[in-house]
């Protein structure tokens, strides 16, 4: 049952971050938007599946998983 507490935090911390990314993103673009005025902003969503970003999100859930695990098993 820990095992499975932790998986579940490491996978909300993950959905977490994403959710915080895509609104800080979307902010990022309206905010560039508004400066520039003319031309298109593109996103490549292909370029998150490169290895960086796939790091970071392997960090992100055994971060939330460590601190869950550590938390429960006290």
């Amino acid at each position: 049952m820990i095992y499975l507490k932790s998986i579940v935090a490491g996978l909300v911390a993950v959905l977490s971050v994403t959710v915080l990314f895509v609104i800080g993103v979307v902010i990022t673009l309206l905010i560039s938007a508004k400066k520039e005025g003319e031309g298109a902003i593109g996103w490549d969503p292909v370029a998150l599946f490169r290895p960086v970003p796939m790091i970071i999100v392997l960090a992100i859930f055994v971060a939330g998983f460590v601190w869950e695990f550590r938390r429960v098993s006290r």
